[in-house]
Formats: C-alpha cells, sequence, structure tokens
C-alpha cells in the first residue's frame, strides 16, 4: 500500500499547479498583486531539531522599534507574512516562553525570502522571588484568553474541571461539555497538544489542577496547522499549561476507604518529554463517582459518542439512564473501574502518533417504583410499576492518528476508532401486580476511519481531499418471563457509511470561500423478531434494507467589511432513496433539495457583538424511523412506526447580543433562537395496563419552538464576589394522539431562572450559593386542559482554609414540585483534608449524604399524564483518602 499511497501523492502533487489553475477559472478569482515581500521560514528547537508552535514573531522598526506587524508560527514551526512597502529595513525578533529571544536585523531590499531561526531552551533558577504586583486574573493576546487560574481558585479543586467551572466565560456541562463564549469546546491541549482528542473529559475530570499554571482558551482553532491564516474556523481549544519542574514524570496516588464496602482507588500518571506525552488514569470506587466520558446513569449523552451520531446506527435497547432530576453522583450505586491511556509520540520531525484506549467496566443497582396517572378521554388509567434493576455496561475503546508532514505545503493525517459496549441489564418486579423477570443484553461494535489529506498551494489556498469510512453491528435481544407468559425479543441493526469529500479552501483581503463537493454512502439493516406479544394483529418481523446515497455539494463565503462580517452558505443535494421493507410495499425515489444557510455579525467593539443567523434543512428520515413491525425494548414498553418517506424541512434562527468583557470580568449575553417544522413525527401512544406502544407517524405537525434567553456574569470587586444569573423562557407547539384520540394540538411553556454566587474574599471563609427555578405548563387546546408544576432546587457551600488545613461543607435541597409537600429533600455533605506543606501527602476526609436520605421522590407532569418516580440513592459513607504525589 505504502507504494500506491507514494505515487498517488506524487501525482497528486505533480497536478497541483493544473488543479490551482482549474480552481481559479471556475470561481473566477483574481488575485491582485502588491508590491510587498514576503518573509517566511521556520522555527526549531536547537537541541530537538523539533519545530516550536505558537512562536511569536515580531516585526520591528528599525529607526523606533515600533512594532509593525505581527504572527505565530504553526504546529510545523513555520510562519509566513507580508512586510510592508516604504521599509528599507526591520528587526525579526522571536518570542517564546521558556526559550531564549532572538532579535535578527535585515534590510528588505536584499531579502532572499526566507528566514529560519534555531531557539535555545533557558532556566531560571529561582535563589530569590520578587513580587512586583498581582498578576490579572484574566488577560487577552490576539485570538487567545489566559486565565491565572491561582486568582479564582479556593484550594477545594481536586480536578481541572473544578477550576474550569468558576473561570469567567466558560461552561461545564453535566456531561462534561465544555463551551467559552457560547461555543462549544473541541480539543482540550496539554502544553499544546492534543492527547486526548474529543474525549477530553478523561483529562478535565482527573489531572490535577495543582500542576497547572494558566488556562488558556484559544479561538480560531485550526487542529489542522495548514488551514491556519487561511480559512477561520469556529473551534474553541483549551490549552492547560503545565507548571515548569512538574513536567518529567508526576502524577497523584489516592487510596480511600469507608465502611459499608465503601472503596476509592485512583492512580493518575503524567509523562513528559521532549518527544512524548502521555496521561493515564487507573481507577476504582464504590462511592457514586464517575472520571470517564462514559454515561450509563442519565438521559445525557455522553462525549464519547456525540460526534459519531450520524455514523451510528440505533440503539432501541438499553439506550436510556435511570430518570431524576438528582445529580448524577447521587444517584449512581456503583461499583466502577476505569483505566485509561493516552500518549503522543513524535517518531520524528514529520511524524507522529497519537494512542489511546479505554476501558470502563461497571455495576449499577436501582430500586425505582412508578406510579403514573393518565388522563385520556375524559378518563384515568392508574399505571403503577416496581423494578429492581442491575446493569453492567463494559467499554474497550481504542483510537489513534498518525500525522505525517510530507513537507512543508502537505500534511496527511489519519485517524480511527474501535468502540466496543455491551450492556447487559437483569431486573425484576410488578407490572400492576404482575410480577416478571426481565434480561436485556446489548452488543455495539464500531469501527471508524477518517483519512484527510492536506495541500497548501499557496499562502492564501489550500486543497483536501478526505475519506470517512465506518461500520456498527448492534445486536440486541430482550427476554421477559411473567407467570404464564414468556415474551422475547430479537433485534440485529447495522450501518455501513461512507464519504467522500475533496474542497478548496481560499481567502482573500477580505473574505473567505470554501468549495466541496463529494459522495456519500449509507445502507442499514434491520432484522428483529418478536415472539410472545401480538397487538391488533400487527406484524411483530422487520427484515429491511435502507439505503440513502447522496452527491452533495457545499458552497461558503465569508466577507468582512468594516465592522460587519457576512456568512453564506449553500448546501445542494441530490439524494437516491431505496427501501425495502417486507411489511410494506418497497419505495424508490430521487430527490434534490437546497439548504441555505446566513448569518450576520457585528462588532460594535471589541467586546460587544451582535449576530443573526438563519438556516434551511431538509433531513432524510434516519433509521430508527422506518421499521413497522412492533419492537419489544422493555417489560412493558413497545415501538413501531407509521412510515411515510418525506423530507422534513425545518427552518431555524437566532438573534444575539452578546458582552465579554475580560478586564472587568463582565460577561452578558441576550439571545432568541426559534424552530419550525411543517412536517414531522407525531407521537401516537397506546397504553393499558400490561402495555404501552408508542407508534410514529409521519405526518404534518405545524410544530414551532421559540427560546429568550439572558446570562449575566459579573465580579463586584468591593465586595470580592461573582454574581450569575441566568433566565430562558421557551415556547412550543406540538401534536400527538393518546389511545385513538383525535389529534391533539398541545402547547408547552416553560421558564428557567438560575441565580448564583461565589466570594473570593481574602480571607479563611468563603461562600457560594446556587438557587435554580424551573416553571413549566402543558395545555392541550381542545380540552383546554391546563397541567403545571414548579420545581425548586440550592446549593450552598462555604470553605475554609487555614494554612494546611481545608474544609469544605455543602447542602443540597431539591423540591421537584412546590404544590406537594412531599417532595422536599435535604443533603448536606462535607470534606475535610490536611497537607503538610513540606510533605507529599495529603489526608481527605470525605462525609456524604449526613442526612441519609436513602429515597428520592420525584414527580414529573406532561399533557396527559402525571408520574411519580422513587428511586434509591447513595447511601450515607465516611471514607479516608490517602493522596500522594509523585
Amino acid at each position: 500500500m505504502r507504494p500506491i499511497l507514494k505515487n498517488n501523492l506524487i501525482k497528486l502533487k505533480l497536478k497541483s499547479k493544473t488543479t490551482t489553475l482549474v480552481v481559479v477559472l471556475c470561481f473566477s478569482v483574481h488575485f491582485l498583486a502588491i508590491s510587498q515581500v514576503k518573509l517566511q521560514g521556520q522555527v526549531y528547537d536547537i537541541e530537538t531539531n523539533l519545530p516550536l508552535w505558537r512562536v511569536n514573531i515580531l516585526i520591528k522598526n528599525t529607526k523606533d522599534s515600533g512594532l509593525i506587524a505581527f504572527t505565530k508560527t504553526n504546529e510545523l514551526g513555520a510562519y509566513s507574512l507580508m512586510l510592508p512597502t516604504g521599509v528599507d529595513s526591520v528587526q525579526v525578533e522571536t518570542s517564546l516562553l521558556n526559550y531564549s529571544s532572538k532579535l535578527v536585523s535585515i534590510s528588505v531590499k536584499q531579502l532572499s525570502g526566507f528566514l529560519n531561526f534555531k531557539l535555545e531552551r533557558h532556566a531560571t533558577l529561582l535563589d530569590e522571588v520578587l513580587i512586583e504586583g498581582e498578576k490579572k486574573g484574566v488577560t487577552i493576546k490576539q485570538d487567545t484568553t489566559v486565565y491565572n487560574i491561582n486568582r479564582f481558585k479556593d484550594g477545594t479543586e481536586r480536578v481541572v474541571e473544578d477550576v474550569l467551572k468558576k473561570l469567567p466565560g466558560i461552561t461545564v456541562a453535566e456531561n462534561g461539555e465544555l463551551k467559552f463564549k457560547g461555543k462549544s469546546v473541541t480539543r482540550l491541549l496539554l502544553d499544546n497538544d492534543n492527547i486526548f482528542d474529543a474525549n477530553y473529559t478523561i483529562g478535565t475530570r482527573n489531572i490535577d489542577p495543582k500542576i497547572i499554571e494558566e488556562i488558556q482558551a484559544i479561538e480560531d482553532y485550526n487542529e489542522n496547522p495548514l488551514l491556519k491564516d487561511v480559512i477561520s474556523s469556529k473551534d474553541v481549544a483549551l490549552n492547560l499549561v503545565l507548571k515548569k519542574g512538574k513536567t518529567d514524570f508526576s502524577g497523584n496516588l489516592e487510596l480511600g476507604l469507608g465502611y459499608k464496602d465503601k472503596e476509592k482507588i485512583k492512580i493518575t500518571p503524567l509523562a513528559v518529554s521532549k518527544t512524548f506525552k502521555g496521561f493515564a488514569v487507573l481507577s476504582y470506587n464504590s462511592i457514586g463517582e464517575n472520571y470517564s466520558p462514559y454515561n450509563f446513569v442519565s438521559n445525557i449523552l455522553d462525549m464519547s459518542t456525540l460526534n459519531e451520531a450520524i455514523q451510528r446506527t440505533s440503539n432501541l435497547v438499553n439506550n436510556t439512564g435511570f430518570n431524576s432530576n438528582l445529580p448524577a453522583d447521587k444517584i449512581r450505586v456503583n461499583n466502577n473501574l476505569f483505566g485509561s491511556l493516552n500518549g503522543l509520540y513524535r517518531v520524528n520531525e514529520k511524524l507522529s502518533i497519537r494512542l489511546n484506549y479505554n476501558l470502563f467496566k461497571d455495576r449499577l443497582i436501582r430500586e425505582e417504583q412508578i406510579q403514573t396517572t393518565y388522563g385520556i378521554n375524559n378518563e384515568e388509567l392508574d399505571v403503577n410499576n416496581y423494578e429492581d434493576v442491575v446493569k453492567n455496561p463494559l467499554v474497550n475503546a481504542f483510537t489513534y492518528k498518525l500525522i505525517y508532514n510530507i513537507n512543508k505545503s502537505s500534511l496527511l493525517t489519519s485517524d480511527g476508532i474501535l468502540d466496543s459496549k455491551i450492556v447487559e441489564k437483569s431486573s425484576n418486579g410488578f407490572n400492576n401486580n404482575l410480577e416478571f423477570n426481565s434480561d436485556t443484553k446489548s452488543k455495539d461494535l464500531f469501527l471508524k476511519n477518517n483519512t484527510e489529506y492536506t495541500c497548501k498551494l499557496n499562502a492564501e489556498s489550500v486543497f483536501q481531499l478526505t475519506s470517512n469510512v465506518s461500520t456498527n453491528r448492534l445486536p440486541q435481544n430482550v427476554d421477559v418471563a411473567y407467570d404464564i407468559n414468556q415474551f422475547y425479543q430479537d433485534i440485529d441493526f447495522k450501518t455501513n457509511y461512507l464519504r467522500l469529500e475533496s474542497a478548496f479552501l481560499s481567502r482573500g483581503n477580505r473574505s473567505e470561500y470554501e468549495a466541496k463537493v463529494g459522495y456519500t454512502f449509507a445502507e442499514n439493516f434491520v432484522n428483529s423478531e418478536l415472539e410472545g406479544v401480538q397487538i391488533n394483529n400487527e406484524s411483530s418481523n422487520n427484515d429491511i434494507y435502507y439505503k440513502n446515497t447522496n452527491l452533495f455539494a457545499n458552497l461558503n463565503y465569508q466577507l468582512k467589511f468594516g465592522k460587519w462580517r457576512l456568512e453564506t452558505g449553500l448546501k445542494i443535494n441530490y439524494y437516491k432513496i431505496a427501501l425495502n421493507d417486507i411489511n410494506t410495499t418497497n419505495y424508490r425515489n430521487d430527490i434534490f433539495n437546497i439548504q441555505p444557510e446566513l448569518e450576520l455579525f457585528y462588532a460594535v467593539n471589541k467586546k460587544t457583538n451582535l449576530s443573526l443567523n438563519y438556516k434551511l434543512s431538509n433531513q432524510i428520515p434516519d433509521v430508527s424511523h422506518v421499521y413497522s413491525g412492533l419492537i419489544l425494548t422493555t417489560y412493558r414498553t413497545l415501538l413501531r412506526n407509521n412510515f411515510n418517506f418525506n423530507l422534513f424541512e425545518t427552518h431555524a434562527g437566532s438573534v444575539g447580543f452578546r458582552v465579554n468583557d475580560f478586564f472587568n470580568l463582565f460577561q452578558f449575553n441576550v439571545f432568541s433562537d426559534f424552530r419550525y417544522s411543517a412536517y414531522g413525527y407525531v407521537s401516537n401512544l397506546q397504553v393499558d395496563e400490561d402495555f404501552q406502544v408508542y407508534n410514529a407517524v409521519v405526518a404534518a405537525t405545524d410544530n414551532k419552538k421559540l427560546n429568550v434567553g439572558l446570562d449575566l456574569e459579573k465580579y463586584i470587586r468591593f465586595l470580592k464576589t461573582t454574581l450569575n444569573l441566568r433566565t430562558t423562557y421557551g415556547l412550543s407547539s406540538y401534536q400527538n394522539v393518546i389511545n385513538n384520540s383525535e389529534l391533539r394540538d398541545n402547547t408547552a411553556k416553560s421558564f428557567m431562572g438560575e441565580f448564583s454566587f461565589r466570594t473570593g474574599f481574602r480571607s479563611s471563609v468563603n461562600f457560594s450559593n446556587v438557587l435554580m427555578f424551573n416553571h413549566n405548563t402543558y395545555k392541550t387546546q381542545a380540552s383546554n386542559i391546563v397541567t403545571a408544576f414548579t420545581s425548586l432546587e440550592n446549593k450552598f457551600k462555604m470553605t475554609y482554609q487555614k494554612n494546611d488545613f481545608n474544609c469544605s461543607v455543602s447542602s443540597q435541597y431539591f423540591n421537584s414540585d412546590l404544590s406537594n409537600a412531599n417532595t422536599d429533600d435535604l443533603f448536606l455533605n462535607a470534606t475535610f483534608s490536611y497537607k503538610p506543606k513540606q510533605g507529599k501527602l495529603e489526608y481527605i476526609l470525605n462525609a456524604n449524604n449526613l442526612l441519609n436520605q436513602d429515597t428520592f421522590r420525584n414527580i414529573y407532569k406532561s399533557d396527559f399524564s402525571s408520574t411519580i418516580f422513587e428511586h434509591n440513592l447513595q447511601e450515607r459513607y465516611l471514607l479516608l483518602t490517602v493522596r500522594f504525589k509523585f
């Protein structure tokens, strides 16, 4: 394969001039030559001869040393910029932390065009420290926001995620997803190296913040260095800058022991050398903690599969967590083993390899009682269920990435995933006084490879070829036994996916444009067989082949004029659809559609901006909605579809006003977004004492959704306190059918308000509090029935830090329905730690759920039902942990 690949690359390189000419003719782009001199070169480490990234290249006037131009090196150590006209000579200076600067004077007229640097590391012996002033909490350097994390820490932080939750402009979701200024963080870097890829929660939930010097939020982040300065990016990366002297080999070892078999073992080594950077985690705990990116407790999608959702098949069994409004660490009763190996190795100047392996194994225990009252056609139906559940997930995931720098203008990368998830669940209980036993099993195997070739044609243009191929096989089965009846469901889903794409990316003086053409092929196989259940003579088998091929062209154009930025996009798709189903008539169709996008951005000043965008999308039905035969997923739940092929056209738009004033630690964001779908799925629910059958019907829906929100964050200097306010109001309309009713038009309204404060006193004691309020209303138009409920949550925390001693006490109050006196719960927790300054040992005592709340009651209401959930909790425990830093 290597000779073939090499020959193809050589041919592609030889044709690059021809390719450039063709593309230029196609898009009628003319570049105006101006009388400027181009300066370019590379910067290396003098010892390792490896390229240095993000070196500041400063162009100064020889006469007064005034700065007249500026750029940074990319990941290949390369830089390029145009010298201004009318200058005879300039000074070129390099600047990079921990490296000696170099200053070179050059004559512009005699310049050959290339200027390379080799920099030498410097070390500083700290015989004495002189503090001239207090370092700012946040500084901004072009597209990088730098956080001095010591200004935000209070001593209770155990992992990086605890620090990130306190940084202005950064939000942390329950699944660990990070956002900066409202934009998703795509990568977590460790000293500028990406060793975690998309599963960055492995780093945020396990790295000790004490080894971090600062955290940098890098906007306009391009992982591919050849795209830098050619095409802008909306991606954001967080870079953890390590403290010097902590990076050869270091880590933490934690051993915890408590009563009632409560245990915790965790080791997190970090290794850094000139050619290798690695981080590992090995942990076991039975106290409800989760250090991994995998989530089998709540219904929030975990970080491990978000990026592959389009390439994965449908998971109908064991695909949901446990219903609860409580945080996962309260409801997770577990025996968890997690191991992770993450390493980046630079083989030589051209080749780098990243390898990641994760092992996750758990045993989750749940006791659940559900009482639901359905209000249907002026009648009430009561359904009572009790279930004891043991869920056993097992994950083995291996990912890799090869980065090969062919030359200064060509880059080849190949990354892949081999992911295996096995979930077994056993349960027993009562379904309306009928005793049952249930066993389910899922085996999810996902393989993927993505290969990308990038060729930088010139300083302003890049050509790319990309291939993405994957396969996903997901066999599942459900076995349910009642006293006299037994049901058995066998399911086998499989998806094969291929995407081939070529792209031309370029920029002008004030504009950027992208042109992509490609082909996608997706085929889905659905086979299922259900035994023991017969409802209204409906089919209990499925045998489906669903194929979709698509020829597409995506055009994007960006224009900057003054303070304005206009972004337009056009997606052109030609689909060929084929569907073979034993239960319905076979379907064939060719579809052509165009999807426009528009975004308008206005920078009021460097801190304030306005944005407006609109997007039209047309989605084809996914595989989870094409089968028509019954599929049993739990002891009382069945799914089916009344399938009718149609494109789902959705109009979406948003408007926003944002202020990011890091100097005054002030963040303000007000926004509104809407979504309208003229066609979609209508839920047709048939429910009785034995079963609930969900039937998705493709029909005209006229669904609308509107959200309005406000986010405010402000540091009050004289109070040494940070205030946060978040509010969201939502209004939506939707339709459903319940037990053969007429089509019901429904309206849902929701209001969420959150107010919090966090003090930063220069004293031993500090406080924080978060108050959350939710109000939800449902109304069915025909009956004028209105259902409403209001929930309240408050979290309070007090910390005390004195010399080597640290203490925190927290309370959490939950009330899922303020109108019900029996739905409030209070939790108390405390943590005490002692660490001698001269020692490497730290002693930690955790006291969890001191009031020993053993069950939690949650009330949920919808437009047709009222449900009371009761489930078990992580019981009270005391855990003594010894932490050793090595």
